[in-house]
């Protein structure tokens, strides 16, 4: 990437649960027990985490560590990740969104995918990673799976209590919340797994570097677009309701592709 190029998107969230940044840590093993995954999310806003352990990486879990998440820190405007195949769905049928997508847009949610190949455009949730590696993983010992769910979930309470971030002017992520008086929209504790057959109205954004040949990458799937996007970032919106893929470089609608979308 060159040095320099402008990259305005969702770098900065507006308040508690307006932005989410989420990414899948793993495998990692427990001796004698197998391997698992970590789904960790974080607020943008408020630094306030979930830790969901998971035994794989396929997209029925990571949706169901989301509704769960749900259920704690309540529902973000903007879900943000990387291009995790788990994440996005197929690589066979780019157009047809798996379920973690859309289970966000069943509850309103706009999820946003960073550029390929750059993971610090999702650095918070990152730097917890490695906070969580440091902190939780590599300083205690599991004796089974088990063990350590309910530790992870120890670990997600001792954070959000005790840990101070300079960026919050040394409070904690509950401390912020309550400055705010914010009230989280959460789904109810005993909200079931929906079943979502057709795709639901609403956007899906992905964050793209346009290089010389002029290509935006949408899931596999190559779209020309001008001259004018070479070496700048832009930001492809698919509106899932209008089957159309609309290209932004900062504000400005630069393109609009018919975008057909499968009817389930």
């Amino acid at each position: 990437m060159p040095k320099g190029v402008e990259y305005p998107y969702f770098r900065e969230a507006l308040c508690c649960n307006n932005i989410h940044q989420m990414d899948l840590v793993g495998p990692r093993y427990i001796k004698g027990d197998g391997k698992f995954y970590s789904l960790n999310v974080i607020d943008l806003y408020s630094h306030r985490v979930y830790v969901g352990s998971q035994r794989t990486k396929q997209d029925d879990q990571v949706a169901a560590s989301l509704l769960r998440c749900w259920k704690t820190m309540g529902l973000p405007d903007f879900l943000q990740c990387d291009n995790e195949l788990s994440f996005r769905g197929s690589n066979r049928y780019p157009r047809s969104p798996g379920i973690v997508v859309r289970l966000c847009l069943y509850y309103g949610i706009q999820p946003v995918f960073i550029p390929a190949g750059e993971p610090w455009r999702n650095g918070v949730i990152e730097s917890f990673n490695n906070t969580y590696n440091k902190k939780f993983f590599r300083r205690q010992w599991f004796p089974r799976y088990g063990a350590l769910k309910r530790q992870s979930k120890h670990f997600q309470w001792f954070h959000n209590t005790h840990h101070r971030y300079s960026c919050l002017n040394g409070k904690t992520q509950t401390e912020v919340i309550e400055r705010e008086r914010y009230t989280p929209v959460t789904l109810g504790l005993n909200t079931r797994m929906p079943k979502i057959k057709d795709i639901p109205d609403g956007t899906i954004h992905l964050i793209r570097f346009i290089r010389r040949n002029r290509k935006l990458d949408i899931f596999g799937e190559k779209f020309e677009v001008s001259k004018e996007l070479v070496y700048s970032y832009v930001r492809a919106e698919i509106v899932t309701e209008a089957h159309q893929l609309c290209v932004y470089r900062g504000d400005d609608c630069m393109h609009v592709f018919e975008y057909q979308m499968p009817k389930s």
